[in-house]
């Protein structure tokens, strides 16, 4: 593993290299980003003179601070474990956009406390940031040294990772799909990035299940009319941030796709109903058996998808929640690459047609990159019958 990490460290000071060269040689670029520079140390500046720092006592405290959507906060969950196992007495907060995503996630005690994303830095003695990889932030040393002398070593590798990503740190989310092609080609994957930046053992296929309340669970699906039946949930890839008016997601199978798939599915079990899952810009398929689009609260989605049998979809959100309930999932692979973020339990089918264009341009997840309508998108190209086949399979 750890000639993998220096391949993956080399990696990305080379690709660093060559962005940073390419931004050189223009001036724009240089004052736009000496700018965002300027601009994000000013608000610190202006929140600090604000918001007087209060500097930690008695047990070491950290924050860590997500940016992405709900399906990288699931993703930092193995994370947070892993965090917890390794510093047991410290008290770990969780910043987020949404406080209804973040107790959804961690409803169990995992972490001690959500926290805005108007913090203060030096009210902690550790500030963990990023999406697809995590910085060090802010480090009280002393601190640290003082109370968790162990970890200095954990925090030393990290700092050393993070030195050949700053470029990837600077441009996020621009380069995600680039350090996400790094990374599988170094052995790596979506979720044992957050180890390697940080210095902590995580892995893809670590576990950390959500422990559901079972009265929890009963009352959830009889408000649903799920109570004892048998189903599985559908989704159709797309999540509430993603701006439709670019044209058709292209994380979103063809409803005339998903209307053939039902067809053989319910001719071949009748008794297993199809519930639609989905927020508010899911299109509502006729042919789902109980519609749950728009109607489910996010602290209800672990325990209706946690009771299905299994759950398909394209790479979502939803998915990730399904993983941490133990749900098995069929999972469709367009524009994410398949190795840097599959889970080993779920079924994951790979369009045979193009796809890996994640992160090329800023609408990516709203309209092709190469501007395909949506019948000859990539996941247009994984056929109705293969999906259903991968389903009986699960289900027999």
């Amino acid at each position: 593993m750890s000639q993998n990490l220096d391949s993956f460290k080399l990696a990305g000071l080379r690709a660093g290299a060559l962005v940073e060269a390419a931004a050189q040689d223009s001036t724009l670029v240089r004052s736009a980003m000496k700018f965002n520079l300027w601009r994000k140390a000013s608000k610190l500046r202006l929140k600090r003179f604000f918001k007087r720092a209060t500097p930690p006592s008695g047990k070491l405290r950290i924050l860590v601070h997500i940016r992405g959507g709900i399906g990288d906060v699931c993703m930092t969950r193995v994370f947070i474990k892993k965090l917890r196992d390794t510093l047991p007495d410290a008290l770990i907060f969780f910043a987020y956009d949404y406080k209804a995503a973040v107790d959804m996630v961690f409803s169990d005690g995992l972490i001690d406390g959500f926290h805005s994303n108007k913090y203060i830095p030096e009210n902690f003695d550790l500030v963990i940031s990023g999406c697809h990889l995590l910085m060090y932030d802010y480090i009280n040393r002393r601190r640290i040294e003082q109370l968790a002398p162990d970890f200095i070593s954990i925090l030393e590798k990290g700092l050393d990772v993070q030195r050949c990503f700053k470029p990837f740190a600077t441009y996020t989310p621009y380069l995600d799909g680039q350090l996400a092609e790094i990374a599988v080609t170094h052995g790596g994957s979506r979720i044992t990035n957050l180890g390697w930046f940080t210095g902590l053992d995580v892995k893809q296929n670590d576990e950390a299940p959500l422990n559901l309340d079972p009265q929890k669970s009963t009352e959830i699906l009889a408000k649903h009319n799920l109570t004892g039946k048998k189903y599985i949930t559908i989704h159709d890839g797309i999540n509430t941030n993603t701006d439709t008016s670019h044209g058709h997601p292209t994380r979103c199978w063809p409803e005339t796709h998903w209307k053939e798939f039902a067809k053989l599915f319910k001719a071949a079990f009748p008794d297993i109903q199809v519930v639609q899952l989905g927020g508010e810009k899911s299109h509502i398929f006729d042919f789902a058996d109980v519609s749950l689009v728009g109607k489910t609260p996010l602290a209800d989605l672990p325990y209706v998808l946690g009771n299905a049998l299994l759950h398909i979809d394209g790479e979502s959100g939803m998915v990730h929640i399904a993983h941490l309930t133990n749900t098995n999932s069929v999972v469709l692979f367009g524009p994410t690459p398949i190795k840097y973020f599959g889970y080993a339990r779920n079924t994951n089918i790979q369009a045979p047609f193009c796809g890996g264009c994640m992160n090329i341009t800023k609408h990516w997840m709203s309209a092709c990159v190469l501007g395909f309508p949506s019948k000859k998108q990539c996941l247009a190209s994984i056929h109705p019958k293969q999906i259903f086949e991968a389903t009986a399979a699960l289900l027999r």
